[in-house]
């Protein structure tokens, strides 16, 4: 089990930016078309984003408990029990199995889990069986029913649902596939997805240092979420409704230890402004708008005797509304 006991040693709280062009956010399963508020505001889930999170840190070599088994579908209790197996691990219960898990998956770490198991088939490892092993497993039960304490793990960090900042337009984008509908078919069918024209998406996120004491994270877990973020929308890309989300500012508040303050609402503070005249669902590009973070710099200075630091990156086509608005932020430099 790690020795580690650096857990985060304050709050932090983060604003998210990226974009998409000609593509979907954030589909639902009636026909996968972008996600609408009643007032016409497209939003994207918190679920997507912490999908991108994962995907990116399994790909730095980390192990993930919200995750297929070699791509396929499985439950808790299948992940769970597939990573005791593969490590010469015993079934566990209770508290032990809760440190083994915490241990081993960073996203249980950040995000926490329900740990709702359901009772599983037993993996058996490979070999024959004789006889005696046969008649043996009949006296015990087919089935894994972990019992973890506790039974819920609140994750460290909580995101809000993504908010489109701005008005949008919808999309319906046409293609042919190179396969016929049947045999009998010597052409392609034609294929059709849902989609916006452009969208600026903006994330909340909170980090707090009670729960990591509980989840245990740390201050080198929190920096590995915040690179997650700004390179798993890029490394998320790889469909084609996906495709062209680019990360468009990332900023981290570091609150000073003991400090009981988040904001919670950063998204509210930012807003980006036409640049060229046209309206704002003509927009394709940050070309077409300068991001007015006025009101932010405004509400952090208010409370700065309460924050350690303020770290950001940000892409080199976004382009602020008005000067000096990031004067005394630190440059994480993630792409450096």
């Amino acid at each position: 089990m790690s020795t580690e006991t650096n857990y985060l040693s304050s709050r932090r709280e983060i604003l998210f930016l990226y974009d998409i062009k000609m593509g979907n956010p954030n589909g639902d399963p009636d026909e996968n078309r972008p996600r609408v508020l009643p007032d016409g505001t497209n939003y994207v889930s918190d679920v997507r984003l912490k999908r991108f999170v994962r995907d990116f840190l399994k790909l730095q070599g980390n192990d993930i408990l919200v995750d297929t088994i070699e791509g396929r579908t499985t439950n808790l209790t299948g992940r769970v029990e597939h990573y005791l197996l593969s490590k010469g691990k015993k079934q566990l219960d209770g508290k032990e199995l809760v440190d083994v898990i915490l241990d081993a998956f960073i996203d249980a770490r950040l995000f926490g889990s329900s740990l709702a198991f359901k009772a599983g088939k037993k993996e058996e490892e490979d070999g024959e069986e004789n006889e005696e092993t046969k008649k043996d497993k009949k006296n015990k039960s087919e089935k894994w029913e972990p019992k973890p304490e506790p039974k819920t793990l609140t994750g460290a960090v909580q995101f809000n649902m993504g908010e489109v900042l701005h008005k949008t337009q919808d999309v319906e984008m046409f293609g042919t596939s190179l396969f016929g509908s049947d045999d009998s078919k010597g052409q392609g069918t034609f294929t059709s997805y849902f989609g916006l024209r452009y969208a600026l998406v903006g994330f909340n996120g909170i980090a707090n240092e009670h729960s990591a004491k509980l989840s245990r994270m740390t201050d080198a877990n929190y920096e590995e979420l915040l690179k997650a973020l700004w390179c798993g929308v890029r490394s998320a890309a790889n469909t084609r409704t996906k495709v062209g989300q680019v990360p468009r500012m990332l900023v981290s508040i570091e609150y000073k230890p003991g400090v009981e303050f988040q904001f919670g609402n950063l998204i509210d503070y930012v807003k980006p402004v036409a640049e060229n005249g046209k309206s704002e669902k003509e927009w394709s590009s940050p070309a077409d708008y300068r991001l007015d973070c006025t009101l932010l710099k405004q509400r952090l200075d208010e409370v700065k005797g309460k924050i350690a630091r303020v770290r950001f990156d940000i892409s080199p086509d976004i382009r602020f509304a008005t000067e000096n608005v990031i004067d005394g932020w630190e440059r994480l430099g993630i792409d450096a």
